[in-house]
Parts: structure tokens; C-alpha cells; sequence
């Protein structure tokens, strides 16, 4: 039974106890106290490694204009106090200790306390910071809509559509609506509609990001959270392979922020949640668009609401195929005709704007035989496609009078839906498929030649614009269209997603051209019988690998193209060996180990790629490949022995890529070939007649040959000397040129001229070895630098001065200018012409501007001081950073720190200048 006396005698008992727990502890604290600084002092260090790697990413991050995630800006924030912290605590301990040896032999025992009990503290909370992880350091910052939606620039308005957009824009608005539905038959213009809502609602800021992504027919939910993150411009970790995933995607998406999410072309139901695509309140996290030509679909995906987008209205379907024909469709002689023409493609955009292309400034005879043939056309039955859309698109392919567009537009039909399709790979296909009408000598007049026949399907509207310069798209609607056409034409087979390998053609002839991709196929047939075979595509999209028999080839005799990718070839079928014909052939993405069998397709291989393959050693087979034109060894990143005498044997070599990563050239030798030591840059010396492009990386510029080499020729090069691309520098051009750490060498400046990206850091030598100049890029009549896009300077600290006044009004595609930790004065400078500060320099183009860490900038382009009449001079503490001599016009983001702030009193733009 508890007494109040018990009660009391137990709480004294309780409080002696803590009494000698926090005696005890104080008496640890006073004895351990120089160990808890030890362990303090290591736990620092382990912090300041952590620091140094973090700030190495934030570093890269911010120069490729990354936005640095909040959780690590935080981190740093509190390293900085933790260092501050322990810095004081260091020098408190210091101080008394040398007070303690003047003033008495006692030890200090409030001060030893003090010190281990902090001591013991900070290091848990140093520890606590050490550890803490993050999802990502950085991520990519959403461009401006003005450059994030250039594909929608020229959106026709039409009084139809106009209604809908608003209504969708209202309901995107309404906090109880989560998911839209819009649906229509294929070719109305659905995707053009709801890109147009996402651009308006990014640009009123009622998203911060409107991510779209393809689904297509065949598309998986990995497919999907590729193109979010891509879209998003998530930045993902190297080290877990680059994978994205759901809970990547579900971090983003509720981050605080709003998102608009569109899954455009959906087939089947779509699972969000599986995606990454978070539902919530709709004030934050996403909202999400569905389009489908399917309005059951939508239902059974049980959206919040959903908007039909119909046909044009006949006023509005003439008005858009009088813009594509022209003011000819209103003459007496054709008005009539044109009518009916416009009538058969049924309010379709997708019919009006290939076939109004197709009929521009065409004779009467042309119309009424189009007419003739779109009244005559037996309908197809196209899954989702109005038969009037077919009728007009197979007119428009039929009025192509060229033979090399019909085909190079049926060789976009082989890549996937909504595929970004490179023109260097159209180029490949044509040239070693013999699609060409007439056979180009080079490599290079084949790539103009595809070159002016895109530009031809473009104006025809068969093709578009790809996210890039150098790629284009084709419509899904139009692939469909052109499928039905080359299987039937030229017994053409592509097929996505099927599940067992098709043995022959739906209509029993022999097929010419086999296109799949599937990764639900799960053996290979092992003798398969295709006598006409000319092309043979076949991507495997799981990650475990599909093995191929060894007889799997022995019945494709005429096999000229062979791209098989994703496939496990350990090792390459003998069958393989057997086709004498081929003369392309990708194994991109592919295990490979042994490939010497390839020796044995020796003169008429003319195109080979091992892009992104696994092989570690190139055999000297390769060598015996004497007809190869090109050698694609991009991203084999195992890649480290090529024997002496391979590169130098490809005699007929135009194009050379070489893998970034590969750095273990030899010294140039004069030695006879032998193929125990590796390839030396010397080899190339037998090449430079032919070769037009070349990607390389060398690390050492010692490595170069004595004798100099000539990279005259080169109209296409990616070549990086003392260090290599770094993934996070963000390049897009076809001529790059990047310089680190290295004198610079005649091989380079002849190549400077040409760039369209020019990288340059840590340079020696400029101003004596270009032109004798105090600028690193004057302009002497020899160059112009009128190809430069993009130019980044990095710690060149013996410069005055970047162009001279002449120069850098030559500088018309420039986009990019990027100038960091350097002693330049002035951006422009004075090369002594007459009157040449009277004029005003315009970089038309310029987009982003950084200048960083130039202690000694005056100015971007000084005033002339006139007051003496012999000598004009400037005077830089009344120079303004920007004045009226200079002028962006474009320009959307400009970025400066750590100027010489003494010498500049303002910020000034001329009032032609947009930011």
C-alpha cells in the first residue's frame, strides 16, 4: 500500500538517481573531453568530404542552368553554421589552453566540461548531416514558354475551337476537376488543341510545368515515365542506371508545385498511379489530360469531364485549304473544283494540310485528276481513321513526283510511333539500302540529298519538325496511312508489341522490308525462310536479353540492312557471316564479346554501329571491313583496346565516331603495325582526305603526331582535347569543339572557324597563336566565326579582351554566351577601325548570357573617351556594363556575379533589348 511517506522516500531515491546519472555524465564530459574533440575533428572531415562532392554537383548543375533542390541549398546552409560552429569551438579551445599555460598549472574544469559536452553534441549533429541523403541534387530548370512550345507557334485559331479551349482552360481551373477527357477521330487535331492549353496555361502561370507524353498503341509504362521525365527535365542519378520511376515522378509531382500532365493517343486504360501521376486536391500536384479517338475509353477511365473536338465547319475548311493552296483556289477556273476537293477531306486538318500542300500551283488537269482519284478511291477500314483521311493522304504520297520522297518517307514509317527520327539515321538507311534514285558518291552529298527530300515531305505536311534541329516526327495518323501503303506496295511488315515472330507477309508474298519492335517475344524462331528480304529491323525493348539462334540468318541471303538492337549476341550466330550482301549493319545496345566473325563480310559492309554496346576490344577482323564508309562507336564505354592497324586499314572511311570515354591511345609511332599495342592518333593522318566527320576525345594533347594533321575537311566533328564531355554540358550542334588545359596547336584554330559550340578553359598560348591579337576571337579576312551558336570561356585569365568590334558583328547565329573566372576587361574590344565605335553592335540571336567571376570587367563594350584629339581613350570608372553601342534582341535570361563593381555605375540596355 503506498504511504505518502513512500511516496516521498521513492521520488528522493528518483531524484539521487538522475542526480548521479547527470554527475557521472559530467564527469565524462570533463575526462573524455579531448576525445570528444578527436572524434568531433574526424567527424568533421568525413562532413567536408560530403561538401566537396556536393558542391562539385552544385556546381555542375548551375553551369548547365540547373535549379539546385531546396533540401540541398538547406544542407548547405547548415554545413556553413556547422563549420562556423566548429571553427569557434576551435578557437575557444585554443585560447584557453594558452591563457591555461600563463596563468596556472590547474586544469579548468568548467572549461573542460563545456568543451566535451559541445564536442559530443556537435558530433551527432555532424553525423546527422553527413548522412542525410537526397533524391537529387539539382533539376532542370523548364525553359520559358517561348521556347518550350515552339512546335505550336503557327496554332490556327478557328471560331470552333475556340469555345472548347476556354471550356477546357475553365475546367483545368475548377478545383473538382482532376482529369479531362478530349476525344475526336484521328487527324482533327486533337494534340494541336490541347498543346495550345498547355501552352496558355504554363504562360499565365496557372501550371509551373505541362509535361506531354505519346502513348500510342504499344507504349508500356516505362515508355511513359520517360518522356514525363524528359518533359520535366528531371535530372536523374548516373549511378542507379539512369532509371526513372514511379516514386521519381510522384516526389515531382508533389513537390508544392502544380502540374499539368497530358497522355496524349491513349488505346487502353492507363494506370496513373502506376506512372507516377498523383491525383490530389487539384491545388497542388497535377492535373491530367487524356486524348483518345475513343470517347468509350474516357469513360471507363472514368474522367471528370470530357469535350468532343469535331470536324471543322465547311467556312472553316476552306479558309485553311485556301492558305495552303493559295489565292489560286479562288479563280473562276478552279474555284468549283477546289470545293469539292476540300469537301472529300471531310474537315480533317490532317487531309486538309497535306493535300492543300500537295495541290499548290498545280494546272486544272492535276485538280480534276485528284478529284477523279479521291471519288474513285476504295475506302480502307484504318482503325480509328476516317477513310476521306486515307483517300487524301495516299493522294498527297501519290503527287509526290519524287521517287526518293515517296521512299525516304516510307523509311520513316519503320521507326515507332511518334519517334523522334534522326536524319542521320534516314541518311544511313538510304544510302546502304539503295534508296536513292541516284547513288551518291560521298556520305556527305547523301546527307543533303535526305536533307532536301525531309524539306520536300515537311512542305507536304507527311512530316514535321522534331524537338531538335537535326530529327523530324511523323503523325500517327500518317504512319498508319504509310504502313497500309508500303505493305502493300512493297510487302513492307512493321509490327509493335506482337508476341510471336511473323513466318510470312498477310498477303503470302515475300516480304522485302520485316520491322518490329516487341518485348513480349520470348524465343526466336531458329530457321527462318525470307528469300526477298532486303531489310530486317528488329529492337527488343525488355531489359533481359533475347538470345538469337545460331541459324537464325541462313535463309535471308539478300539481307542488305540490318539493324538488330537490344538483342543478346554472346556469341554472334554463325549465320550471320553468311550474308554477303549487307551493307549496313547496327548492333546497337547489344552484349557483345566476340565479333571477329564479321572480318568475314569484308569489302561490302559500308556502314557499322556498335553504339552503346558492351564490347571491350575491337578484333583486328575489323580491319579486313576495307568497303566500311562509317564506324559508329558511340557510347561503347567499356571499349579499351583497338589494335594498331584497324583504323588505318578502313581505307574508305568518311565518318568516324569514336566513344568519349575511349583514352587509351599510344603515343604516334613510326613503327611498323603491330597489332599487340593500341590505335595511335597517327593513324587518322591516312584518312583526312576522305573524312568529314570525326568525334573524338583525346586526353593528352602530347598525344598528338609531330606531323601535324589536317582537319580541313571535317564539316561535322564532336572533338574534345585535355577533357572530355561532361553529360551535364548541354550540346546539340553537328560541329563541337571543346579545349582544355592545353597549348593551343595549329590542328585546332582551322577547326574554331567551323564550330557551332566552341568550349574553351585554361587555354595557353592564345594571344600569341591567334593573330597576334589582344582578342581571342578577331577577325581577320580568313575567318568569320559566322557558325559559332554557343561559346563558354572558363579561366582564360590572360585575356583582355573576347572580340573585336568587327568580329562580333559577324556573329549572327550566336545563342549562347557563357564567360567565366577570367581577367577579361571587355567582352568587345577596339582593334583599331575607323569610327567603329559609332556603330552599334546587335547580337541578334543571343538567348543566355552568363558572365561569372570577371573581377576585371569594365564593360560589355566600352564608350570612347573624345575629349583629346589625338588620342581617344575610355575611361573606365564611367563606363556602364550596358550601353547604347550594343543590343540583344532575343535575349530571355541574362546572369552575372562577382563583377569589378567600381567600374561600371549602372545597368543599361538599349531600348531595342528584350529580356
Amino acid at each position: 500500500m503506498c504511504t505518502p511517506q513512500g511516496i516521498i522516500e521513492k521520488i528522493g531515491c528518483l531524484i539521487c538517481d538522475e542526480a548521479v546519472k547527470k554527475t557521472i555524465k559530467a564527469a565524462a564530459y570533463v575526462r573524455h573531453y579531448k576525445a570528444n574533440l578527436e572524434k568531433l575533428e574526424a567527424e568533421m572531415i568525413k562532413l567536408e568530404n560530403r561538401l566537396e562532392t556536393i558542391i562539385r554537383k552544385v556546381r555542375r548543375a548551375e553551369d548547365r542552368g540547373d535549379v539546385v533542390e531546396a533540401p540541398v541549398s538547406h544542407w548547405l546552409t547548415e554545413v556553413d553554421g556547422m563549420k562556423g560552429g566548429f571553427q569557434e569551438l576551435v578557437g575557444q579551445r585554443t585560447a584557453k589552453q594558452n591563457m591555461h599555460c600563463f596563468v596556472c598549472s590547474c586544469p579548468n574544469i568548467k572549461w573542460r566540461y563545456r568543451l566535451g559536452k559541445l564536442a559530443e553534441e556537435k558530433t551527432e549533429a555532424v553525423k546527422e548531416l553527413t548522412n542525410r541523403q537526397f533524391d537529387g541534387t539539382a533539376h532542370r530548370k523548364s525553359p520559358p514558354p517561348e521556347l518550350e512550345f515552339l512546335s505550336n507557334e503557327n496554332y490556327m485559331i478557328f471560331d470552333s475551337r475556340t469555345p472548347i479551349l476556354n471550356e477546357i482552360m475553365d475546367a483545368l481551373n475548377d478545383p473538382k476537376v482532376n482529369t479531362i477527357g478530349v476525344y475526336g477521330p484521328g487527324g482533327v487535331g486533337k494534340t494541336r488543341l490541347v498543346e495550345e492549353v498547355r501552352k496558355q496555361m504554363c504562360k499565365n502561370g496557372t501550371f509551373k510545368q505541362a509535361p506531354l507524353a505519346a502513348v500510342s498503341k504499344n507504349q508500356n509504362v516505362k515508355d511513359i515515365q520517360s518522356k514525363l521525365a524528359d518533359e520535366l527535365y528531371l535530372t536523374l542519378d548516373a549511378a542507379q542506371g539512369n532509371k526513372i520511376t514511379a516514386s521519381n515522378l510522384m516526389n515531382k509531382f508533389t513537390n508544392g508545385e502544380r502540374y499539368l500532365v497530358t497522355l496524349d493517343d491513349i488505346w487502353q486504360e492507363v494506370n496513373l498511379k502506376e506512372i507516377g501521376i498523383p491525383i490530389t486536391d487539384g491545388q497542388t500536384g497535377c492535373k491530367v489530360v487524356l486524348t483518345s479517338r475513343n470517347k468509350d475509353l474516357l469513360k471507363k477511365m472514368k474522367v471528370d469531364r470530357s469535350f468532343p473536338v469535331a470536324e471543322l465547319s465547311e467556312l472553316e475548311a476552306w479558309a485553311l485549304f485556301k492558305e495552303k493552296v493559295g489565292d489560286s483556289a479562288d479563280s473562276p477556273e478552279l474555284s468549283l473544283l477546289a470545293s469539292k476537293v476540300c469537301q472529300k477531306c471531310k474537315g480533317l486538318p490532317v487531309a486538309i494540310n497535306a493535300l492543300g500542300a500537295a495541290l499548290e500551283g498545280k494546272p486544272l488537269h492535276a485538280w480534276q485528276n485528284a478529284l477523279d482519284k479521291l471519288e474513285r478511291c476504295m475506302f480502307t477500314n484504318i482503325e480509328g481513321i476516317h477513310p476521306s483521311v486515307f483517300a487524301s493522304l495516299r493522294l498527297t504520297y501519290d503527287m509526290l513526283h519524287s521517287e526518293d520522297a515517296k521512299s525516304c518517307f516510307l523509311i520513316c514509317c519503320l521507326f515507332p510511333e511518334d519517334a523522334q527520327i534522326p536524319i542521320d539515321d534516314l541518311m544511313r538507311h538510304c544510302v546502304a539500302g539503295r534508296w536513292l534514285a541516284q547513288t551518291p558518291r560521298t556520305l556527305d552529298e547523301a546527307r543533303n540529298e535526305v536533307y532536301t527530300v525531309v524539306g520536300t515531305l515537311k512542305s507536304c505536311y507527311l512530316l514535321s519538325d522534331g524537338r531538335e534541329e537535326n530529327v523530324v516526327r511523323i503523325h500517327d495518323v500518317i504512319r498508319d496511312i504509310g504502313i497500309k501503303i508500303a505493305r502493300d506496295e512493297k510487302v513492307f511488315m512493321v509490327d509493335d508489341g506482337i508476341r510471336h515472330w511473323p513466318e510470312t507477309s498477310d498477303n503470302g508474298r515475300p516480304c522485302t522490308v520485316i520491322s518490329i519492335r516487341s518485348g513480349n517475344i520470348n524465343q526466336l524462331p531458329d530457321d527462318l525462310i525470307y528469300p526477298q528480304l532486303h531489310t530486317l529491323i528488329f529492337e527488343y525493348s525488355k531489359y533481359l536479353r533475347l538470345k538469337v539462334p545460331d541459324r537464325f540468318f541462313s535463309g535471308m541471303k539478300k539481307l542488305t540492312v540490318l539493324v538488330f538492337n537490344g538483342m543478346c549476341l554472346l556469341p554472334l550466330p554463325p549465320s550471320l557471316a553468311k550474308l554477303k550482301n549487307l551493307r549496313m549493319l547496327c548492333l546497337n545496345k547489344c552484349e557483345l564479346r566476340d565479333i571477329k566473325v564479321l572480318g568475314d563480310l569484308k569489302t561490302k559492309l559500308e556502314v557499322l554501329s556498335l553504339r552503346g554496346s558492351d564490347i571491350k576490344a575491337l578484333p583486328p577482323e575489323i580491319g579486313q571491313l576495307t568497303g566500311l564508309r562509317l564506324l559508329d562507336l558511340r557510347e561503347c564505354n567499356k571499349l579499351s583496346v583497338i589494335p594498331q592497324g584497324i583504323i588505318s586499314n578502313l581505307t574508305n572511311l568518311e565518318e568516324l565516331y569514336m566513344p568519349d570515354s575511349f583514352n587509351k591511345w599510344e603515343a604516334s609511332t613510326d613503327k611498323k603495325q603491330d597489332t599487340s599495342s593500341n590505335v595511335s592518333l597517327d593513324e587518322l593522318r591516312s584518312l583526312t582526305d576522305q573524312l568529314t566527320t570525326l568525334h573524338i576525345h583525346i586526353p593528352d594533347v602530347m598525344l598528338l603526331p609531330e606531323k601535324q594533321l589536317k582537319f580541313e575537311n571535317l564539316k561535322r566533328f564532336q572533338i574534345s582535347v585535355g577533357s572530355r564531355f561532361e553529360d551535364y554540358e548541354d550540346f546539340s550542334g553537328t560541329s563541337i569543339l571543346k579545349l582544355v588545359g592545353i597549348p593551343l596547336k595549329d590542328e585546332f584554330t582551322s577547326l574554331m572557324d567551323k564550330a557551332e559550340e566552341l568550349y574553351l578553359q585554361r587555354l595557353v598560348g592564345l594571344k600569341k597563336v591567334l593573330f597576334d591579337l589582344e582578342y581571342l576571337l578577331a577577325k581577320p579576312k580568313s575567318v568569320s566565326f559566322s557558325n559559332l551558336s554557343v561559346l563558354v570561356i572558363k579561366s582564360c585569365g590572360n585575356l583582355r579582351y573576347l572580340f573585336s568590334p568587327s568580329c562580333a558583328r559577324g556573329l549572327l547565329q550566336l545563342k549562347r554566351l557563357v564567360i567565366k573566372s577570367s581577367l577579361i576587361e571587355k567582352i568587345v574590344g577596339f582593334d583599331g577601325e575607323e569610327d567603329e565605335d559609332e556603330l552599334t553592335v546587335c547580337f541578334s540571336k543571343l538567348k543566355v548570357m552568363t558572365l561569372e567571376n570577371l573581377p576585371q570587367l569594365i564593360s560589355f563594350y566600352p564608350q570612347k573617351d573624345k575629349t583629346t584629339s589625338t588620342e581617344r581613350k575610355f575611361s573606365p570608372h564611367t563606363q556602364s556594363l550596358f550601353n547604347e553601342k550594343v543590343c540583344f534582341i532575343n535575349i530571355l535570361l541574362i546572369y552575372f556575379d562577382s563583377f569589378h563593381v567600381g567600374y561600371w555605375n549602372m545597368l543599361y540596355m538599349s531600348r531595342n533589348t528584350t529580356i
